[in-house]
């Protein structure tokens, strides 16, 4: 980050503010379509709200998005509150559960779409943090929002989908292996949790997620 603190404070809430839309669309997205599809539960309704408050999960949404900004990661890590779906009234619940934690991840990259097209299109293409980003005028603090929620929207949803405890990634595989595979994959969730987030963190997938982060540059005009 900037040495300036005031820019480097800026820069960290923005990117906060990205990682909060995330969450909260992908959550509420998952929420909504299990209400949809016949899960009337009290957490499901509760948290079928584009409200981020709901969504908020003290480390996961507070503590470690932050220690990932302080850190310089190359992009926001953090989950919202876990909640379990209620199936008991699906009318194909395998069917359904995929489409219920696909359409989160979706929410995800249509934000970002979004951000692409009205960067590339409207505002000049979009634009990265820098010490000498001139944010004095509506235009350039506009691009450099848009730029950081359709980024992050991006990543995280490329996030959102790899096969880790609480992630859609993962609900998708237990919904579609077989019930004693399921089962002992559940069983070690807390050691692959552990495993992911040390990959992840240590860089192993930044090929996957860079990916991603090029996709964004290239289709907004950076």
């Amino acid at each position: 980050m900037s040495s300036n603190p005031e820019f480097s404070i800026a820069i960290a809430l923005l990117k906060y503010l990205g990682f909060l839309i995330a969450i909260t669309m992908y959550q509420a997205g998952i929420a909504i379509m299990a209400k949809r599809k016949g899960d009337n539960s009290f957490q499901t309704t509760q948290l079928a709200t584009f409200n981020p408050i709901p969504h908020i999960e003290i480390v996961g949404t507070i503590i470690f998005p932050f220690i990932s900004i302080l850190a310089n990661f190359p992009f926001v890590l953090g989950w919202p509150k876990q909640f379990q779906i209620d199936t008991r009234y699906f009318k194909k619940p395998k069917l359904d559960v995929n489409i219920i934690y696909l359409s989160g991840v979706s929410i995800n990259f249509l934000i970002s779409i979004i951000c692409m097209i009205t960067l590339r299109f409207f505002l000049g293409g979009s634009i990265m943090p820098s010490p000498t980003l001139d944010l004095s005028t509506p235009e350039k603090l506009a691009q450099l929002m848009l730029s950081t929620i359709g980024l992050t929207n991006m990543v995280l949803g490329a996030l959102f989908l790899l096969p880790l405890p609480g992630y859609a990634g993962w609900n998708i595989l237990i919904n579609n292996v077989s019930y004693n595979t399921a089962r002992k994959l559940q069983e070690k969730a807390m050691i692959i949790s552990i495993v992911g987030m040390i990959v992840i963190i240590f860089g192993f997938l930044n090929t996957f997620f860079n990916i991603f982060m090029k996709l964004f540059l290239i289709i907004s005009g950076y």
